[in-house]
Parts: C-alpha cells; sequence; structure tokens
C-alpha cells in the first residue's frame, strides 16, 4: 500500500528536497507553508504535489502515515498542534532523512562552516562519474544534477551535514541524524551565533559529531583551521588532514589557468597534478578532500579526473548572472566574512584589469547583527567600490545589537574606498543603471537570501543588451 506524508513547512529548501525524495520513492506526498516562491513553488508542482498555503489542520488528509515538521514552524501553529493532540506520528526533516533514505547505505557526510555545499556536490558527481549511482542530499543546487536530491541506487548517501538546529522538539544540529560512516570536515571558525553563542559550543558540537564516527570509518579534515584541528583531537576514528602545512595530504604549486587551478597533491612517497576547473583558490581545497575521500574508496584515478574535468559547481557560487560590455555581473551566496574575503579575493585573477563593485547585504542572522563589526571592513576593501544595502528587516534587530551599517561605511571610507547606502534593492538598481559599462567592471552581488528582485533585474539589463 502506497504510504501518505505531510510536510509542515514544505517549500524550504531541505524540505522541499525531501519532498521529491519521497515522491521519487512512491510515496503520497502533500504539504503546507506560509508563503511559496521560485523556484520552489515550480519544482513542486512538477512533481505534482499538492500544496496549501498558509497553516490549518483541515490540510492534513485523515488516513496521513506520518508526517514530517521543518524547523520553521513551532508550537501555536495550528498544524503542529493537530499532529499533537491527534498522536500522528512525526519526524524531524533531518530524522526522516536518515530513516527513509540514508539508512541502509554507507553514510558520507560533509560538515563545516564554508565549503561543504561545493565539497558534498563534487562527491556526489564524483561518485556518479565512477557508476556508485549514490542517493544525496545538498543544501545547494548542484549544476551537474536535475535537483539538489537523488534517491540513489548504490552503496553511498552523500549528505550537506548542517550544524543548525532541527526542530522545535530537537533543539540539538541536524547533522547528528545522519549518523555519518564517513566524515569531510571543511573550513571550521564561530558561526550561527544565534544557535551557537560561544565558540566553545560550536566546537562541542563538532566535536560531538566526530564521536559518532565509527572506528572502521574516516575522517578527513582542513588541517589548515584551528577549530577544525581541535574538532578531531580526540577521535576514535581514523583521520586524515588535508591543507598546505604538516598535513598528510599536502597541496601545493597552485597555478591559476583557463577559469580555475592547477595544484600538485603529496602523499607520502606519491604525488598527483590535478585542474581544479572552478574559480577561487579556495576550491581547490574543497575539491581535495573529495579527492582524498575517492582515493580511500579506491575509485580509479581515471574516474577523479573525469569527474573534475565536468564539474560544473554549485548554483549562486560565483555564477555569472549576465554581461553588458565589458561589465559582468555575477553573484555569490557569501554568509560570512571569511566566505567573503575568499569571493573576492579570487575575483583580480578571474577578471584581470577590472575594477569590483560589491553590491552587499548583511542577511544572515550573524551579519546583520554586530558580531563581526570589526571583520568587515577588512573584508570589503578587497573591492574598489562598495554599495550596502541596509539590513534586512533592521526593525526585529535591537540598536545595540544590530550591525552599525554606518560605522561599517566610515571604516571603508577611511580605507579609501567608495561607499554607498540604500534602503531597498529598488534604489540600488536605479544606482547601477547609471554606470559606464563600457568600462571593465565587475559587480557582484553578496547576500544569502532571496534576491530574485535584483538578479531578474540584472538577467533582463544583461539580456537586452
Amino acid at each position: 500500500m502506497v504510504k501518505k506524508v505531510y510536510l509542515c513547512g514544505i517549500a524550504g529548501t531541505g524540505m522541499s528536497a525531501l519532498a521529491g525524495l519521497f515522491k521519487k520513492k512512491g510515496y503520497t506526498v502533500c504539504g503546507s507553508d506560509a508563503r511559496f516562491y521560485p523556484p520552489v513553488d515550480g519544482l513542486l508542482k512538477k512533481l505534482n504535489i499538492p500544496l496549501f498555503e498558509g497553516f490549518s489542520e483541515r490540510h492534513i488528509p485523515a488516513d496521513i502515515d506520518f508526517c514530517v515538521i521543518g524547523n520553521v514552524v513551532g508550537r501555536g501553529n495550528p498544524e503542529v498542534e493537530f499532529i499533537l493532540d491527534r498522536s500522528i506520528e512525526y519526524y524531524s526533516m533531518a530524522e526522516a532523512l536518515q530513516r527513509f533514505f540514508i539508512k541502509g547505505h554507507e553514510s558520507i557526510v560533509v560538515a563545516g562552516s564554508h565549503g561543504k555545499t561545493t565539497t558534498a556536490s563534487f562527491i556526489a558527481h564524483m561518485l556518479a562519474v565512477a557508476g556508485k549511482r549514490p542517493g544525496f542530499f545538498i543544501g545547494g543546487k548542484p549544476l551537474n544534477f536535475a535537483a539538489n536530491y537523488g534517491l540513489g541506487h548504490g552503496p553511498y548517501f552523500v549528505t550537506e551535514g548542517d550544524e543548525y538546529e532541527t526542530a522545535f522538539f530537537d533543539r540539538t544540529a541536524k547533522f547528528f541524524k545522519y549518523r555519518p560512516d564517513r566524515l569531510i570536515i571543511t573550513a571550521l571558525e564561530h558561526d550561527h551565533i544565534d544557535f551557537y553563542p560561544s565558540a566553545a559550543a560550536y566546537l562541542k558540537s563538532f566535536k560531538n559529531l566526530v564521536n559518532q564516527v565509527p572506528g572502521r570509518g574516516t575522517i578527513i579534515v582542513n588541517h589548515d583551521y584551528d577549530m577544525a584541528r581541535l574538532a578531531v583531537a580526540q577521535a576514535f576514528t581514523p583521520v586524515i588532514f588535508y591543507g598546505q602545512n604538516r598535513a598528510d595530504y599536502q597541496i601545493s604549486d597552485i597555478v591559476t589557468r583557463n577559469n580555475g587551478h592547477d595544484f600538485c597533491l603529496r602523499h607520502q612517497s606519491r604525488s598527483w597534478k590535478f585542474h581544479a576547473p572552478m574559480a577561487g583558490p579556495y576550491n581547490v581545497w574543497n575539491l581535495t578532500a573529495g579527492i582524498i575521500l575517492a582515493l580511500e574508496l579506491r575509485l580509479p584515478l581515471a574516474a577523479i579526473e573525469k569527474a573534475l574535468s565536468t564539474f560544473e559547481g554549485v548554483e549562486r557560487r560565483l555564477g555569472v548572472i549576465g554581461s553588458l560590455q565589458n561589465t559582468v555581473f555575477l553573484e555569490d551566496f557569501a554568509h560570512h566574512p571569511t566566505a567573503i574575503a575568499h569571493v573576492l579575493g579570487a575575483l583580480p585573477s578571474l577578471y584581470p584589469g577590472c575594477r569590483i563593485l560589491v553590491v552587499f547585504e548583511p542577511r544572515s542572522w550573524s551579519l546583520r547583527r554586530n558580531f563581526f563589526q570589526d571583520k568587515l571592513p577588512v573584508c570589503l576593501a578587497a573591492a574598489d567600490e562598495i554599495i550596502i544595502k541596509d539590513v534586512f528587516q533592521k526593525q526585529k534587530i535591537a540598536a545595540g545589537d544590530r550591525l552599525d551599517v554606518a560605522e561599517l561605511r566610515k571604516r571603508l571610507e577611511a580605507m579609501g574606498r567608495n561607499v554607498q547606502v540604500f534602503e531597498n534593492f529598488s534604489d540600488i538598481q536605479q544606482s547601477l543603471s547609471g554606470l559606464d559599462f563600457s568600462q571593465p567592471l565587475v559587480v557582484i552581488l553578496l547576500s544569502n537570501g532571496d534576491v530574485h528582485d535584483f538578479t531578474n533585474w540584472a538577467k533582463d539589463l544583461t539580456a537586452n543588451k
């Protein structure tokens, strides 16, 4: 008999992907959310999943087998109250993912503060190239696949390990549910300060994740981050370090070529030369983690090289929106000062001789607050000109806790940068419309939120050239 599942809060990136997995596995799926926006609404409609806008107990079918409750809803939500009162079986997104899709496979989890989406996407692509038919569940959209999830029919399931909280009834990190057999820890530094108020709390969560990995498994760790080394200091599982200094796998001889990077990877007496086809030296580290996993899994070198040469990256990671005369418009998901620094640092070699103009929206929970007040000026100063869109929903943050945009502007101007601040994207678009597009220029949008109004404007502008 076909089972029926109801997803409360279905429109999020993770929940919509989970809905797709259930649909592919033959379940009858329906769900609700407060609102539906592109592209998720279109993707769910293509799957013929009935959607309900708003929350009501009337939406939940009487013969439902179980529900999945997303972390955007909580007590007081009418559907949540109905599920609890009627003793309907329910799971968190992460719990459902493990129970119905990861279980029975070798679990490969990619965790860390930066780079996990790209690394997980590359690993899934590499396993597919090697004929392993992996399942996968990734927070961003891998460009080599039609969706950010895949059911998989092989031995492996690849999951991007999110350290954020699971649900209102489970205040632990999502990645604890995935029970990794193989764990990759990329760049690691304090993030998500709403959930982890201290660096010690953040580190403890990763230490606990490390303790889940069985002795027969493997942990692959970015040695160049102090916190990553601390996370595995007492591991019971074999640890493999990668990085530039004193690592088991040493990265060296990085040379920019063809919008990517040639590099050498050395391990004991062996060495390999690879080409990372992605802009940004930081992607050498991301892809190296995947290469090491492939070597541990004894995948053929030819499959690794083919996967590298055909890897297309991830949507909204240094993605090109369009170009107009000598001006190119880009976007990136950069959600943390380190990510901003990495992205802006990659542009001079990618677009030599171009002036860099950043459109920056403080949108993540951490960036909207003054936690990174002192770090942001140094990171953003890598650009020639900075446009700041005022703090997202700033009225919801106490002035004493909020990012001080005026102070940020003052610091950047003291460093010789031209800075403008706008209340909304409409005013930013009007300002950008007056640019001389014949000059060599890169305009890059940095935001981790829904910015379709801006990107659609840029697409229209560059399409009508």
